[in-house]
């Protein structure tokens, strides 16, 4: 990809989030600007054919292939940084940061998907399948399979503590999900992620037929990447998984400060891998590294609990789903108009509801053909808050949370939808010509 100026950044941005079609919201850019694209592309750059169902989305336009539609000319890391928004990108990029600087030399925003939440982002990454069509579309999500709305993550239902409850002798990936991961399509690649994420249900939804290599620490991660790499026969591709900055962001509040903080921590685990890399493996080396969403500020205080609110909680057919930010409601039958009315009296000024069929109609989870209980998860209404508001629910019989989260995403604010890719080589984003050290 060829550098832009700060103008033309913008620029893109603004086409990226510009409202369009029937519900004047912005959609995500699943025909060449988007996370599933990017895993398309470096299919496409390892030279494989991937057949059957569902289909890949579109590759990366022209303009953003960091292959220029070619094949790769060595290994591949995929590097996903869990909250790595695009604006907050951009302004890390244009500050005091040399490494922001040297990146920003490196970067184009694209869109990740809707919802703008670590669930269904990942999947789509790691099928390169577009929400609508893998059927993963929410952090919390009705599975018809069990009859419950589930936490995806614990994949467990929603207000049971017990994690993994669903995973028992009958469950199975399809159930969840309707695409593959890509490493079950044909191709060889190595997950790298958290010790404590292997094995789980969802981690089988992301990474299946891939070797799955845990990590620990920072240290440890940028180690086991090196020394990945430094095979004699390196592996094509490398799926990564950093999570720090949603956490802190979610705790503390999406600041420039923690963001610049993380940002100039991630570059130097990179400038590691760089370092100590044998100096042709990190020219041949190929780092594509982009967000599953941006965060915006969340007042705990204006965060709205919809099952202390007696005339909504009482039309619910099943608890909320979605994210904080934007929620799936499912009516009692016949209810949809009474529960339509009860929201309207208690949400904030700025909230949108808009009916499920409509949302799916314009897009936002992309091109048909759709999962086939796509309409059946997502319920009746999606009901979307103004920042700094929340949506929440607490299920019967589940422990209160004390935790204030500050720091949100699952809506189509720009600082949630806009996202980086920054695709260079090891060498070129570390800062250095491949010489090893130590």
């Amino acid at each position: 990809m060829a550098p832009i100026t700060e103008k033309e950044w913008e620029f893109e941005v603004r086409s990226l989030v510009e409202p369009r079609g029937p519900l004047g919201l912005p959609i995500p850019a699943y025909d060449g600007r988007s996370l599933p694209n990017v895993t398309s592309t470096v299919v496409r750059a390892l030279g494989i054919e991937v057949s059957g169902e569902p289909s890949l989305a579109p590759p990366l336009v022209d303009r953003l292939d960091p292959f220029r539609g070619r094949r790769a000319e060595g290994p591949i890391v995929v590097f996903l940084a869990d909250a790595f928004g695009g604006l907050s990108f951009a302004d890390w990029s244009r500050g005091e940061s040399p490494a922001g600087r040297r990146w920003a030399q490196y970067a184009r925003p694209i869109t990740t998907v809707f919802p703008t939440t670590t669930t269904a982002a990942l999947v789509s990454l790691s099928t390169g399948v577009v929400p609508g069509r893998t059927g993963v579309v929410g952090y919390r999500q009705y599975l018809p399979a069990f009859g419950v709305v589930a936490d995806l993550l614990k994949m467990t239902p929603v207000g049971v503590a017990h994690p993994e409850s669903l995973v028992g002798p009958l469950w199975s990936t399809g159930l969840v999900s309707q695409a593959p991961p890509v490493f079950r399509r044909g191709v060889p690649g190595i997950a790298l992620s958290r010790d404590r994420f292997q094995g789980t249900g969802f981690t089988r939804l992301l990474y299946d037929g891939a070797e799955y290599v845990p990590y620990t620490t920072a240290s440890d991660m940028a180690h086991l990447l090196r020394t990945l790499l430094s095979r004699p026969t390196p592996p094509a591709v490398i799926y990564t998984y950093w999570d720090e900055l949603d956490t802190v962001h979610h705790f503390r509040g999406p600041t420039g400060d923690l963001f610049g903080f993380e940002a100039d921590r991630l570059a130097q685990l990179v400038e590691y891998v760089g370092r100590h890399l044998d100096p042709g493996r990190a020219r041949s080396t190929r780092l594509l590294l982009t967000a599953d969403h941006g965060q915006v500020p969340v007042d705990p205080q204006s965060t709205l609990r919809i099952d202390l609110v007696p005339e909504i909680a009482r039309e619910l057919a099943r608890p909320l789903g979605g994210d904080r930010r934007a929620g799936y409601l499912q009516a009692l039958p016949g209810r949809e108009e009474a529960l339509r009315a009860a929201l309207e009296r208690h949400l904030p000024r700025g909230s949108r509801m808009i009916g499920v069929p409509e949302a799916i109609a314009a897009g936002l989870f992309g091109p048909p053909p759709h999962h086939p209980e796509l309409a059946q998860r997502l319920g009746e209404l999606l009901v979307f808050v103004p920042p700094p508001h929340g949506l929440t629910m607490v299920a019967p019989g589940a422990k209160v949370s004390t935790t204030d989260f500050r720091g949100g995403h699952g809506g189509l604010a720009p600082a949630e939808l806009v996202v980086p890719l920054v695709a260079g080589s090891i060498a070129e984003l570390a800062g250095r010509d491949g010489t090893a050290e130590g």
